[in-house]
């Protein structure tokens, strides 16, 4: 059953705008991310229609790609019920399966830009304030039917494994001669938006549902010396030999949990994942935020593992506070906003791979309640709670410059 999330009400005399979100991922994916919560919190004063991704990274012939393209297919035809986990959908809003060609190139352009448009047919017509707030730069023109152009960039999307870098790097040009704002989740990032030249750019790390956490934490007697990675499993993001160092340093000391979807998006995992499992390591599967959050309460430490290449150097991991409002410490590679992160925050600490072994069993040692407290207070203020207000506010502006 879908529940509904309630609107903020709003004056009479301040029309109501239709937002289309234009998403990287599906409604249903199993993770929550940036664009989920975002639509989410704009959908508390706006009419909301979130786009699910266009497919930037071209499919292969392999069964996870042939499945995730029949489910699109149906769904663009009106059945979402394949998935009986469906996530929450706000109240007036609508999510939007296109059916385009996951291509983007010359030849498919005027075909995507037809289907795209059709799509988002409702959107277009509206006689109310329309914005664009997307999180992909292949819009297809749809920037120039909006009265405010929002580009929401979350990770350096072209130094993906499978994405299509040229037409990434094509449309960031278009709509940074468009756009009068981009928000960037990360100073990679923000950099990077500088150099393709968007005028204006707000940096907003990634922040967490830091409430959920903080709710099921549990005092340092039910703690045990767990150590927990949630996210994708995947070989383009996290540093296998890291993990795998880690599992063994555990061994007779405590437990390796992994949360989260084999993600096949940078190759498959599973190989990988018997190495970790013959090494002690327990995967939990995929886990509602819930779920995850009753997980992390009881353990000591969460860990940010990832391999440091040109796509992980723009990452902003929100899942650094997530494991605070549980209450962990964190350990990560040197990921440069977790760096930034650590400069602040003495609950966050980050290790080399010749040394990140040896921190992590320094951290599984128990810790007192005002410790545990500590941590979650250092959290308090990333939540989406106070984010929701600020990217409210952001439409609200955005609008205004245009009229």
């Amino acid at each position: 059953m879908v529940t509904a999330l309630p609107q903020q009400a709003r004056p009479d005399d301040v029309p109501v705008p239709d937002v289309l979100v234009l998403g990287t991922a599906e409604w249903d994916s199993p993770i929550a991310t940036n664009q989920h919560y975002v639509t989410r919190e704009l959908a508390r004063t706006a009419n909301v229609t979130f786009v699910e991704s266009l497919g930037l990274r071209r499919p292969k012939l392999r069964r996870d790609d042939v499945l995730r393209m029949a489910a699109r297919a149906r769904r663009a035809f009106g059945d979402r019920h394949e998935n009986s986990a469906h996530r929450p959908r706000p109240a007036g809003s609508r999510i939007v399966s296109p059916l385009v060609l996951p291509v983007h190139r010359a030849p498919t352009r005027p075909i995507n830009r037809a289907l795209l448009r059709r799509a988002t047919s409702d959107w277009l017509a509206s006689p109310r304030p329309r914005v664009l707030w997307t999180f992909t730069p292949v819009t297809y023109g749809l920037e120039d039917s909006a009265d405010a152009v929002i580009y929401h960039c979350v990770d350096l999307l072209a130094t993906f494994p499978g994405v299509d870098g040229v037409a990434v790097g094509r449309g960031e040009r278009s709509l940074a001669s468009r756009t009068a704002v981009a928000i960037a989740t990360s100073k990679a990032v923000q950099e990077h938006l500088a150099a393709a030249g968007f005028p204006r750019i707000e940096l907003l790390p990634n922040v967490a549902d830091v409430s959920v956490f903080t709710a099921a934490s549990r005092p340092p007697s039910q703690r045990r010396p767990a150590v927990l990675f949630s996210g994708n499993l995947t070989v383009h993001k996290l540093d296998l030999r890291l993990l795998e160092s880690v599992a063994a340093a555990l061994r007779g000391r405590g437990e390796l949990l992994l949360a989260g979807p084999l993600a096949a998006g940078g190759g498959s995992f599973d190989t990988q994942l018997r190495r970790l499992e013959e090494l002690g390591a327990r995967h939990l599967g995929v886990l509602t935020p819930a779920q995850l959050a009753e997980v992390a309460g009881t353990c000591a430490v969460g860990l940010i593992p990832y391999a440091i290449n040109d796509y992980t150097r723009g990452v902003s991991p929100l899942k650094c506070f997530e494991y605070l409002s549980s209450g962990l410490a964190v350990l990560s590679t040197g990921l440069p906003a977790v760096v930034e992160l650590a400069r602040a925050n003495p609950h966050v600490t980050v290790a080399g791979v010749d040394d990140f072994a040896a921190r992590l069993l320094e951290l599984i040692v128990p810790v007192t309640d005002t410790v545990l407290t500590d941590r979650m207070t250092s959290a308090a203020e990333h939540g989406w709670q106070g984010r929701g207000a600020v990217l409210r506010t952001l439409l609200e502006s955005e609008l205004a410059r245009g009229r």
